[in-house]
């Protein structure tokens, strides 16, 4: 049964009502951004999207990607074309695969979900933000690679931490950024905007 990605952000919003968390508006724009692109592609939602879409919504991603000599929309390009030019036949933008409430083995949309939602609370917020998404998209692509055990074609990828040209499956100098540097960046840049609200 086909779904409308209005219907996906609704039930997403139903299930983190059950946790009193809202979505911002920003980050609500993000999730409607991905689930039109991957309905538009008849195709599941994969980290690729994840990250292409928070990168073309969210300002303080895009500064660190500028910072570390490349360009954001390129990034994004990039991996949405990855994503495009890999479709699975197969798999289709359907009900049985749309949902980030349903609790399954290998569902990265409720690993992602859940994991933001602990950034958050963590964080003593009650909104989740783009920042929450892309942290937990980190950790739960970390934790794949780990449990695939990470070998690759491109063997430049073996080598080294995860970086965003892991998403893509070889080397590429637009995505040769670590997490750890993304996650870092992001960390301190939360720090220091709570204490300007602080003061």
């Amino acid at each position: 049964m086909k779904i409308k990605p209005s219907v996906v952000i609704k039930d997403l919003e139903q299930y983190l009502d059950l946790y009193n968390i809202s979505l911002s508006e920003g980050l609500r724009k993000t999730l409607t951004d991905i689930e039109e692109f991957a309905q538009r592609c008849d195709n599941p939602v994969n980290y690729n999207l994840f990250f292409s879409k928070i990168i073309r919504n969210t300002k303080i991603l895009q500064d660190i990607l500028i910072n570390n000599g490349t360009s954001p929309s390129l990034v994004a390009l990039i991996l949405e074309q990855d994503y495009y030019f890999t479709l699975d036949e197969l798999a289709s933008y359907e009900y049985e695969a749309y949902s980030y409430s349903k609790i399954e083995i290998n569902n990265e949309k409720s690993a992602i979900i859940n994991g933001a939602l602990r950034y958050c609370v963590s964080d003593n917020r009650n909104v989740l933000e783009n920042i929450d998404i892309i942290l937990a998209a980190m950790d739960d692509y970390e934790k794949t690679l780990e449990q695939d055990g990470g070998q690759w074609v491109d063997k430049r990828l073996n080598k080294s931490t995860t970086t965003l040209a892991h998403l893509n499956g070889h080397y590429n100098d637009n995505l040769w950024i670590k997490f750890d540097d993304i996650r870092k960046a992001l960390l301190d840049a939360n720090k220091i905007d709570k204490h300007v609200k602080i003061a």
